[in-house]
Formats: structure tokens, sequence, C-alpha cells
């Protein structure tokens, strides 16, 4: 009996210290998980929200250098009209750099225009149908929440982050930053008739063309209006991640 009773004690015992030694590793396990997503966040935040260097901030410093650097290497090759088509749409993402926006509606803005820069240089307009209606889209849609911060730093208008009072404050904000979207492509149109009928680009306009353009351009003005008003929802700041709040994003605290 005595043999018997050890020996279930001793199974008991074996159980209790097998699930104590399951319920370990287990926690191990879920402290290196917590430890590896902690590290990748912390590799996100150096490389996407950190400044490297004053004049090479962060990747989106090193792709807005492809404008100048395709279009040096298409002058080069002789082709001026490849050359000016990526050179301006440079200036304009090296400009709204210098405006200091956040950075998703930065980085928005940069993919607008590489569409527009390189698929003027290699001819995407005419060989994807849709790739008219992405640019017709995409342009708008970043350019609309710029003007509407680049007008709030004149103090044209209020800051994002004040207009989140009332949802009539917030209503307000989005149509003008949509109004502001729209003119902008309706510019866009114009700038086609201008090169179309003046340069002589042949860009196929015509009525349907224009129609689905600012069509493009209105919906693309809309999600940038519904943008703005979500971010100043959410109260954060309308300019790039000041320096001084770095240390906390590497940190893991959070900034608003």
């Amino acid at each position: 009996m005595v043999n018997t009773a050890r020996s279930a004690d001793a199974t008991h015992g074996g159980d209790w210290r097998g699930a104590t030694g399951a319920g370990a590793q287990g926690r191990r396990g879920s402290s290196r998980e917590h430890n590896r997503f902690a590290g990748i966040e912390h590799v996100f935040a150096l490389i996407f929200l950190r400044d490297w260097h004053p004049l090479l901030r962060d990747p989106l410093d090193v792709f807005r250098l492809s404008f100048p650097v395709g279009a040096l290497v298409y002058a080069l090759m002789g082709d001026w009209d490849a050359a000016v088509r990526l050179f301006l749409p440079g200036v304009a993402v090296f400009l709204v750099r210098a405006i200091d926006v956040p950075r998703p509606v930065d980085w928005v803005f940069a993919a607008a225009m590489f569409f527009q820069g390189w698929g003027n240089a290699l001819h995407l307009f005419g060989q994807y149908w849709w790739y008219d209606n992405l640019v017709h889209i995409t342009l708008p849609m970043s350019l609309a929440p710029i003007l509407y911060i680049g007008l709030s730093r004149l103090d044209v208008v209020p800051d994002p982050s004040e207009r989140a009072g009332s949802d009539w404050e917030l209503i307000g904000m989005a149509l003008i930053t949509a109004s502001l979207g729209v003119t902008a492509a309706s510019f866009y149109e114009i700038y086609e008739w201008v090169v179309d009928n003046w340069f002589g680009q042949h860009l196929f306009i015509g009525e349907t063309d224009t129609v689905t353009d600012l069509a493009d351009g209105f919906l693309g003005a809309g999600i940038g209006g519904l943008f703005l008003a979500v971010w100043a929802v959410a109260r954060y700041t309308s300019r790039r991640l000041p320096q001084r709040l770095q240390r906390r994003v590497l940190a893991g605290e959070p900034v608003r």
C-alpha cells in the first residue's frame, strides 16, 4: 500500500511539474514572440520614422532621387522629352518635401508623381487602359490634403487638428479639401490641352476622356478630403514627425 501511494504521489508530482514546465515554456515562447515583434517595430521605426541625415532623411528621400537621376539618364541618351517629364515631377516632390507634410501624405504624393513622371517617360499611358485613371485619381487624392495643409500654414484655413471640434467642422474641412483637389484636377485638364495643342504631344484628348478624367479627379479629391478629416479626428500633427518626438517613437511610446 505504501509503495502504491508513493507511486501515485510521484505520478501526480510528475504531472504537476510537467504542467509547470509546459506553462513556463509557453511563457518563454510568448516572450520570445513579443521580443521578435518589438524588434521588428524598432527596425521599422529606425528605417521609416527616424531621420538618417538632414539631406537624406529616409527611404522616401531615396525614392525622390529617382526623378533627377532618371532625368539625367534620359538627357544623356538624348531623350529630352522624357527628361523634362521626369524633371518637373522631381521639382514637385522636392517642393512638397520642404513643406514638411505628414509622411503618409508625402508618400502618396511621391507615388502619384512617380506614376505621372515615369508613366510618361516609359509611355505607360498608352500601354495600359487603366493607367490614366490611376494617375487622375492619385494626383488629386494627394494634392488635396497638401494644398489644405499649405493654406493652414499661411493661416488661410485652420490647422486640421483644430477642426475636430464638431462633425460640421470636419465636414467643412473635408469639403474645402475636396474642392482644392477638384480645382487641381481641373487645372490638370487645362495642362493636357496646352501640351497637346501648343506642343504637339498628341495626348488623345477628347470629350469622353476629359469627362472621365474629371470624374477620376472628383473621386481622388473626395478620398483626400476624407483622409484629412480622419487625420484630424486622430489629432495627429499636420507636420512631419518632429525631431524631438523620434525618441518616443523608437521607445515604443504613443505619439499624438
